[in-house]
């Protein structure tokens, strides 16, 4: 499943004939308002495809010699994807309909794989994942280098930077430290169903999907061939690849901080210890760390800790409410508590010191972009 906004034609069409037969490709053309360009891929497209009526708004492909091809138009006036909800939407049509497809039986495969029009696959795409009872499964990644030297070096240190938080998260003992891009996630179908699929947003529709899921499943991290990403810098979400890198261009590595600092996973291992233990709120509050007390205070969270305790029947139920609730984005406000607190972030030198860095082999970045930044230090 692909939402295509303003792409090329040509990289599409690649994409599709290195698919395997067998497979089917669901191309969601989107766009907030009329937009020449998108309108052009739609038209590409369609001379491909056998429409059901004049008014519908989908179209099939399909030959025994290519993968099979369904095109959704969400880029007519009359379909347009309101702009808060973004590429969300567009993500959640495409594999709501993929849902539909396997639960009736029309695909065989229970998965449900989630890239973009610019990533590359790698021949092991479709075999990389083994039957299991994961919610999802995250794909090994890595982008296409600009050629400039100074857009090679930011695109570097945005792995690192994303490389640093999911690994400090699983040094810490995190169920949430896989990382979140929308481009490398496989969905099993039923968990899928379970957590309502995609959210309906313009960004971060990855990161709150993952988020659910990782609370009936876990999340498996692939280790076969890397998705190819594009280096392009647009500008189109205010979260992504292209702000991200725009940030990290030209910096100072001896004396700007744009990391978080290690120590901070050092309190959150300590806190989800805490929370797996715990048999009461009480014992939680006995905590004697003064930042996760300071964390306690700025999110009043022990009275929601009460609360579940009141309703939950077993001490099992408790611990599981309590780690449920602190998901992935309430692990993320508390590392940003404690960086407003007193843990700023650091520089590029104190950052590889990590302990998580000692292991790159563990690491989402490629082990030889993590010596080039070495080198940087």
């Amino acid at each position: 499943m692909i939402p295509a906004y303003s792409e090329r034609p040509a990289t599409l069409t690649r994409l599709w004939a290195e698919m395997p037969t067998d497979s089917l490709l669901i191309l969601v053309i989107n766009a907030p308002a009329l937009h020449p360009k998108t309108l052009a891929l739609l038209a590409h497209f369609e001379g491909y495809c056998t429409r059901p009526g004049p008014q519908a708004l989908w179209q099939t492909s399909l030959h025994k010699d290519k993968a099979g091809l369904l095109v959704i138009n969400r880029c007519y006036p009359r379909a347009l994807i309101p702009e808060q909800q973004g590429v969300g939407l567009a993500r959640k049509i495409g594999a709501d309909i993929a849902l539909k497809l396997i639960n009736d039986g029309t695909v065989q495969s229970p998965i449900i794989h989630s890239t973009d029009a610019d990533a590359r696959l790698p021949k092991d795409y479709f075999t990389q994942i083994q039957p299991s009872d994961a919610a999802g499964w995250v794909y090994a990644y890595r982008h296409r280098l600009p050629a400039p030297e100074h857009l090679k070096t930011a695109m570097r240190l945005y792995e690192l930077k994303l490389s640093h938080f999911t690994g400090g998260l699983r040094w810490a003992g995190s169920r949430f430290g896989h990382a979140s891009l929308g481009s490398i996630i496989a969905i099993n179908a039923v968990a899928y169903a379970q957590v309502r699929g995609f959210p309906k947003r313009a960004t971060g529709e990855d990161f709150y999907l993952l988020n659910k899921l990782a609370k009936i499943g876990p999340i498996i991290r692939l280790q076969g061939g890397r998705v190819v990403l594009s280096p392009r810098l647009s500008q189109r979400v205010p979260i992504g690849t292209g702000t991200g890198v725009r940030a990290l261009i030209d910096q100072n590595l001896e004396k700007t901080a744009l990391f978080y600092n290690p120590e901070t996973f050092a309190h959150l291992q300590l806190l989800l210890t805490t929370l797996t233990t715990a048999e009461t709120t009480a014992a939680i509050e006995a905590v004697s760390d003064p930042k996760i007390q300071s964390y306690f205070t700025n999110s009043n969270c022990l009275s929601t800790f009460r609360k579940l305790e009141a309703n939950a029947g077993r001490k099992t139920h408790f611990q599981r409410a309590l780690l449920n609730w602190f998901d992935g984005f309430q692990q993320l406000k508390f590392i940003h508590h404690l960086r407003d607190l007193d843990l700023p972030d650091v520089t590029l030198a104190r950052v590889l010191q990590a302990p998580w860095f000692q292991s790159p082999h563990a690491l989402d970045i490629r082990r030889d972009r993590l010596e080039k930044i070495r080198d940087l230090a």
